[in-house]
């Protein structure tokens, strides 16, 4: 630690947390969200794939079952208890929610820097975590996905686990993991504050247990209402073909790219952690908080950019640490590299807000809204219909459920994001097409949409015609209108709408 830093600590008194701070941090996240919190439509097809499950549930399907997928319940439930509620709002609503939760997390991160470090500045701490949270392209920062709603029990396990309660922060560890499993890398900090304690090693080896102990059963306790065993085969990735067909020259490129992205919507963050790591020691849970943070956001090797949601917090703790008294921020502003940290918030800021105006500009989301219109018209509430190509939103924006466990196709074709080049089929769930053709025979749709065009992500690469259900939707559906490319395809011969739903809504596994 610098003298000039030593000197500040010593006659400095912590700076105190007043309503009014808290007040401006909640007011500046407002602004940077705003044109998201006003909108109905997803921002990304996660949004969209979740908020179908979550309706699917409502109407009795069951998750791991009669609706798939292979992330955690933990997101599946907060839009579950949102949808009855919010109705076509449920994306809006879920938005104000993550935006309360992550502005909460920046304050925990904020008061953590000032009990490490007494002359740090909360406000500035707290206000560089929601600039964080918002420099991220709107997909990734805006959207609610996995990694935002798992943000706040996370830096919750750290904190509580830093303040030694350890059985608190394992159930919270856990509790975040029931939102996305790489969560669950926090073990690793978690441990590692178990050990700092002072006293005798056994007690310290039996509050890893315990703490471990509390984890695995807010884990096993999340996931038995939906079978344990089913719930847990998807949750582990067993069977799973996700992290197949890697190749070393498409890992590398995607790496560059989206790494790249990060650093440089990041580089003010980056520039006052490399300045704090030289000037302060480091305490080792938060070395092994950003180690663990890195290797959750490389587990898949797909460096999609909403997975370095994770490595915020311990960055935003880490550049924390820079911000000192008022004295000292006001003179490090003066320089030339306080001023370029200023310039890199600003232009990555200004940036994410532009793709919060226009989402589309740098994210493929389809124009769906003629063929929303066209199935609402020609089905009514109940009725179910089946989308071939990557396009949840069309369930999602027309009401209906999917005929099928499956929200999307991805399981079908093996198509799957940052994996360019990987021919269709080649990495499809096992037995995933013939579960798709026995829901579809047991409760055919009343429509079929065919959405696998090249404008709706790429579709084209797996057409309607050489699909798994090509000789199905022959047999029983005739084209009967087209909006942009998206063709609509209802019974041959049939005129209105059907009731093939059947009672529960849901199709049998």
């Amino acid at each position: 630690m610098s003298s000039s830093t030593a000197d500040t600590e010593a006659v400095e008194r912590p700076a105190t947390v007043t309503a009014r701070a808290v007040a401006l941090t909640a007011g500046i996240a407002f602004a940077l969200h705003l044109p998201a919190l006003v909108r109905k439509a997803a921002l990304n097809s996660d949004e969209a794939t979740i908020a179908t499950v979550a309706r699917m549930i409502r109407h009795g399907a069951r998750l791991y079952t009669s609706a798939v997928d292979r992330k955690p319940p933990g997101a599946f439930i907060v839009y579950r208890l949102l949808e009855p509620i919010f109705g076509d709002w449920t994306l809006t609503a879920a938005r104000w929610l993550v935006l309360t939760a992550t502005v909460t997390a920046c304050w925990l991160l904020a008061l953590e820097a000032r009990r490490r470090w007494p002359s740090v500045n909360p406000l500035a701490v707290a206000i560089v975590g929601v600039i964080a949270f918002s420099a991220l392209p709107a997909e990734d920062s805006r959207a609610v996905g996995f990694e935002l709603l798992g943000t706040l029990p996370a830096v919750t396990a750290f904190v509580l686990g830093a303040r030694r309660r350890f059985v608190l922060a394992g159930a919270l560890l856990g509790l975040a993991g029931l939102f996305k499993q790489p969560f669950l890398l926090g073990a690793v900090p978690l441990v590692v504050q178990c050990l700092m304690s002072s006293t005798q090693w056994s007690m310290r080896a039996r509050r890893v247990a315990i703490a471990g102990a509390a984890t695995v059963a807010v884990v096993v306790a999340g996931l038995a209402p939906f079978g344990l065993d089913n719930s847990l085969r998807w949750y582990s990735g067993s069977g799973d073909n996700y992290l197949s067909g890697t190749e070393v020259s498409t890992v590398a490129i995607v790496a560059l790219e989206q790494i790249g992205t990060v650093v440089g919507l990041t580089m003010g963050m980056i520039v006052l952690t490399v300045w704090v790591w030289r000037q302060r020691r480091i305490p080792a849970d938060i070395v092994a908080w950003l180690v663990a943070s890195l290797l959750a956001t490389f587990i898949g090797l797909r460096f999609i950019l909403h997975y370095f949601n994770q490595l915020l917090p311990v960055l935003v703790l880490l550049a924390g640490a820079a911000l000192a008294g008022r004295d000292e921020i006001r003179r490090g502003l003066r320089t030339l590299a306080g001023r370029f940290v200023v310039l890199s918030f600003v232009c990555a800021v200004g940036f994410s807000f532009f793709t919060v105006l226009t989402p589309a500009t740098f994210h493929d989301i389809p124009d769906v809204d003629g063929i929303v219109a066209a199935i609402r018209a020609e089905t009514k509430p109940g009725d179910r219909i089946f989308v071939w190509g990557q396009a949840p939103e069309i369930y999602w924006l027309s009401g209906r459920d999917p005929a099928t466990r499956y929200p999307h196709i991805g399981f079908i074709t093996g198509v799957t994001p940052k994996r360019p080049g990987v021919a269709p089929y080649l990495l499809s769930q096992p037995g995933a097409a013939e579960h798709l053709l026995e829901d579809l025979r047991a409760h055919p749709p009343v429509v079929v949409v065919d959405a696998a065009i090249a404008s709706v992500r790429g579709g084209d690469r797996y057409p309607l015609a050489t699909s798994p259900v090509a000789e199905f939707v022959a047999e029983n559906y005739c084209e009967s209108a087209e909006f942009d490319g998206i063709r609509l395809l209802t019974r041959c011969g049939a005129s209105g709408s059907s009731t093939s739903s059947s009672a529960d809504g849901s199709p049998e596994p």
